[in-house]
Order: C-alpha cells, then structure tokens, then sequence
C-alpha cells in the first residue's frame, strides 16, 4: 500500500492510496522545511474508505495544501507521494494563451513591438525589492498565511508598466541583496536570504530561496501568490503574469543561486521545493501557472569546483526523481543555449554541443537534444513533455577590428537558431539577450542595438539583427534566410535546420567535426 495522490479541493484536502483501503491510518502533517528542525502541523488518526480520506482545507488562515502529509500505520511509515500534486479549486481556470509565435525581447513593449515580439514578455523581478516587513509610505498590506506584508507601489508600478501590453508574461524571480532594486531592508534579507548564502563574496549575485526555516518559506510563497492573484485573474487579456521562472541558471549557483559549496542533491532537495512551493502558490490562483527550473548551457561538463557548479542534466535528473519520490507537479525548463564561448556568435561551429543525450554543452546547435531528454519517460508529467523556454540567450558583436563580421555572424546565427526553436514541438518562448548593449555586462555586446545614453531605452544604432529579429515569422522571413544561408554556408545550415538523430550517449566524444 502507498499515497498515490493529495489533492487540494475547494473545503478539504483528499489523499488517496493505491489500493481500496478501508480503516485508519496515522496522519502526520508538517511544515516541510528542507534541511531544517522538524515543523509539526497536525497528527491524526485518519479514517480511510475505498483508499480514500478527507481533512478540511484550512487550518484558520493556513492553506494545508503547502504542507508534507505522512501516513503511518501501526508505526511504520507509508511509502508514496507526501505533497500535493493536484489543486482542483483555483480561481482562473482561463487555459494556458497561445500564441502565434515564440518571438520575445526581454525588454519594454514599445521596443518589443516594431520587431514583432510584442506577445510575450520575460521581466526580472527581485523578491527584496518588492516586498517589506513593515508599513510605511508607498506600500500596501497584502495578507498570506496569517502574516501581513507590505509591498512597494514604486515596484508594482515598474514591473506593471513592463507586461502591460503584453499578452502574457513570464517573470524572472530573484533574490538578490544589493542588485536588481533591492531595498536592502536588513530584517527582510534575514528571513529571504539562504543561510548558507556568501554574503561577502562578490562573485555571489544571487542567493538561493531559503527553504530551511518557515519564515522563508511563507515570504517567497507570498511573493508569487501575490503575482498569480493579480496578475492571473479571469479573463484577462494583456498584462497576464502566466508563470515563473526560479531563480536563475541554477546549474552556476556559485553566482546566479547561491547556497554555498553543497552537493547537487543537497542543492536539489531545496530547489525542487521552491519549485513545488512556487507551484501550489500561483495554480491556487490560475490552473495554468507554470514553473521553470533555470539552467545555464553546462549541460554535462566537469568542472573544477563540482560544490559550486553543476551539470544541467544531473540537476534535471534530480529534480525528476526528487518528484517521482514524493508527489510530481509540473515543472517545465527555461533553458539558455549560448554558444560555447560567449565571446563567439558563431555557434555552429561548437564543438562541444554535438548530438548526443550526455553532450558536454547544449547550445545553440544542437538544442534540439533538450526536447528529446525531457521526452524520456522517467520525466514526463502524465504522459506529456515538460514545455521549454528558451529564455535568455544571444550573441556578442564584440567591439574590436572583427566586430563588423561578429555582427554578421549574430544575424545569421538569430535566423538559424529561431527556426530551430520553432521546429521543435515543446517550445513556447525565444527570447533574445539582450536588447540594447549593456555596459556592465561583463565586457559583451549582445544586444541588436548598440548602447547609446543619450536616447531613449538606451537604444543607439541598430545592427545587423535587429532586422533579422524583424524578419521572422513575416513574409520578409525569406530574404532573412537566404543571408543566413550565405553566412553560415548551405551545407551546414542546412544539416542544422535538420539535424541528425540524438543518440543515447557515447564513450568517446567525438562530434560531427571529428574528435573533439
């Protein structure tokens, strides 16, 4: 006998067995705090008829769907799933939008629009910069749990005035101490802030959600429930917050996700619960909310500090057992397939992207590999594929004597990587980094405008891709393709627009160029 299913229903929470059980069985219910003390709940004998029992739903102010259920009968712990893995009461049952392409520009509308990504949006938002512990002017109360948060107008304004007039967005969540807005209100980063975060270190630009004690739990919970129930209500049409995105490039959480040096499960046992939490918050308001692990282009590289730096696939094989042992929900993947060196835009030449499923690096190239993975049936989310984001992912143009050709290369390398997103059956969202250069982005030039501080958005002289980034799904698509063509060489566009079948793995690795 095992727990098959939780289900989070309108006035009770349901949990079901795999078997028509008739009789009782001990219920323990608490808080699941990863790598932290026990939290008790509840602890019940629990009647059980035809495999199922029934608990009410709340508990005064407190939601029981966020907690872990444990079944025990005559002492000895009952194997199955311990979560909630469906919500049947949400507010916005409005389906998932679809759109008429996977376009996207992380950046304004009024810049998005004229090059046709005027759809989607996919801002950055900092948990430290929206919300506070305590009243004061230009915030407004927002109640969860049983605790009032105080969130900042000046915040909500900017973030509404970046999705407004898109048909949906989905948001970045960070957090961040000292960059993207923060307030750097110490009483808030103390209960944000992981634990283990390297507070001094200036490599640490992020630090991971704490899930290790409840207060932080409850504020990062709080923070997406608050998106979903106003950003996801019924019926709407632009300005829709339809999922998010958690944390980033997890698979470098030295820097993007920081919990200092721990082991890829260690890290993994608190991700997939910021994930799961993450979940149950924003489907409570909207059925569709989506979730999205965050990985960098590593996909199975060794790397020198293994504490601090992971292989995207092993993360992903993590979370997939992590979900299989204790109540899968569906989580999607926001992946970025930069060429294998930044510097470079000319990503059909990687040699380490090749076709394989334990290929050292998924870029560009061969980011077809992703799909097939996740296609695996020891991944899948009821019979179905997790959905994808190309999320964050461009081409430096460089500033020095071969700029003009690194130029070419990223217009060319725009065309042939957005038809090869777009051929592939999962993917939602291919969104170019970045818009305009940015100075500060560790010596790159990836945007399709050139950094100019004197013009709005920053926005100076457009190069070569920005009418490419035009031209896709346009009638003007044709011309595009044939300067693609010229640039990458038919041969091999073409072997990439069609690429050959992904293998399981290989002992060597050698590549399509030879060995490696």
């Amino acid at each position: 006998m095992k727990a098959t299913a939780i289900t989070a229903a309108r006035e009770e929470m349901v949990i079901s067995l795999d078997e028509a059980f008739d009789g009782t069985l001990t219920l323990q219910e608490e808080t699941p705090l990863i790598h932290g003390p026990s939290s008790p709940v509840d602890s019940c004998e629990l009647r059980f008829e035809k495999g199922h029992a029934h608990v009410s739903r709340m508990i005064g102010e407190h939601d029981r769907a966020f907690d872990r259920f444990t079944l025990k009968q005559n002492g000895e712990r009952i194997d199955g799933v311990v979560y909630t893995t469906s919500i049947t009461d949400s507010l916005s049952v409005d389906p998932y939008p679809a759109l008429d392409t996977i376009k996207s520009l992380n950046c304004p509308y009024a810049l998005g629009a004229p090059l046709g990504a005027d759809q989607q949006g996919r801002p950055d938002i900092n948990l430290p910069a929206f919300i506070s512990l305590r009243e004061q002017q230009g915030t407004r109360p927002y109640r969860f749990e049983g605790q009032t948060y105080y969130i900042f107008e000046d915040a909500v304004k900017g973030m509404e005035e970046s999705i407004k007039d898109y048909r949906m967005s989905t948001v970045v969540v960070l957090n961040s101490p000292l960059r993207f807005g923060s307030r750097r209100e110490q009483d808030m980063l103390d209960i944000c802030l992981h634990p283990k975060f390297e507070k001094d270190a200036p490599y640490a630009f992020i630090s991971a959600f704490d899930m290790t004690r409840a207060e932080g739990q409850r504020v990062f919970a709080a923070f997406i429930s608050f998106l979903a129930e106003n950003y996801a209500r019924p019926g709407m049409t632009t300005g829709r917050i339809t999922g998010a995105i958690i944390s980033n490039e997890i698979n470098l959480q030295n820097n993007w996700g920081n919990m200092g040096p721990v082991t890829p499960d260690y890290y993994m046992e608190e991700y997939t619960q910021a994930l799961r939490l993450a979940w149950i918050a924003g489907a409570r308001a909207y059925a569709s909310f989506r979730v999205y692990i965050s990985l960098a282009n590593n996909w199975n590289v060794e790397h020198a500090q293994p504490l601090r730096y992971y292989h995207g696939k092993q993360l992903v094989d993590l979370l997939g057992e992590n979900c299989h042992r204790d109540g899968d929900f569906p989580w999607h993947v926001a992946f970025h397939p930069y060429p294998e060196s930044f510097d470079h835009p000319d990503f059909w030449n990687d040699r380490s992207a090749v076709f394989k499923l334990d290929t050292p690096r998924i870029t560009y190239r061969n980011m077809e590999v992703l799909e097939k993975y996740l296609s695996r049936p020891q991944l899948l989310y009821r019979g179905e594929a997790r959905r994808i984001l190309f999320s964050e992912q461009g081409f430096n143009s460089g500033s020095g004597p071969l700029s003009g050709l690194m130029q070419k290369q990223a217009a060319a390398g725009y065309v042939l990587s957005f038809i090869k997103a777009r051929n592939m059956k999962t993917v939602d969202m291919m969104t170019h980094h970045a818009t305009v250069d940015n100075p500060h982005e560790f010596g790159l030039n990836l945007g399709i405008y050139k950094y100019d501080p004197d013009k709005p958005f920053h926005r100076g002289e457009a190069k070569p891709i920005a009418e490419m980034v035009r031209a896709m799904d346009t009638p003007y698509e044709a011309g595009a393709v044939a300067f693609a063509r010229e640039v990458v060489g038919q041969e091999l566009f073409n072997y990439l627009v069609n690429p050959p079948e992904i293998v399981e793995n290989s002992e060597n690795l050698d590549n399509d160029f030879g060995e490696v």
